[in-house]
């Protein structure tokens, strides 16, 4: 049996709501995270990616949603707003790395600026599931 592959996406707002999203060279945003090594959970890796892309030490609280697709698995994790001394201790990966930017965007920008479709259908499903607890 082949194993499955999983990933975990960080939630990531700043304290005015906006969301942490990642520019990617061609241009694409998504969400920081990244895949799970093998026997590795998805919060596991989505807290080393974030560290390793971003550094800066986030702690995922709690899942916000799950997309299955053609055997990967991502999963979306809630984590605490970061603060201004938060984001100005972001520090962008090196050349080798895709990313590009970094922005905290409205969750209506999220939809026109080339995320992709699963990440696209996690972040609605935060979007509701937030808008569910006020």
């Amino acid at each position: 049996m082949p194993a499955a592959f999983i990933a975990g996406l960080a939630h990531i707002p700043d304290t005015t709501g906006r969301l942490l999203m990642l520019k990617t060279e061609d241009g694409g945003w998504r969400l920081p995270g990244g895949p799970a090594l093998p026997e590795e959970t998805a919060r596991h890796a989505v807290a080393y990616h974030v560290r390793r892309a971003l550094q800066i030490r986030i702690m995922p609280r709690f899942l916000l949603g799950v997309e299955p697709s053609d055997g990967f698995t991502t999963y979306l994790f809630a984590c605490d707003p970061l603060s201004a001394d938060d984001i100005a201790r972001i520090k962008l990966p090196s050349a080798s790395s895709d990313i590009t930017a970094f922005a905290f965007v409205d969750y209506p920008g999220i939809a026109e600026g080339g995320v992709a479709d699963h990440e696209h259908r996690l972040i609605v499903e935060a979007n509701d599931a937030f808008k569910g607890t006020d």
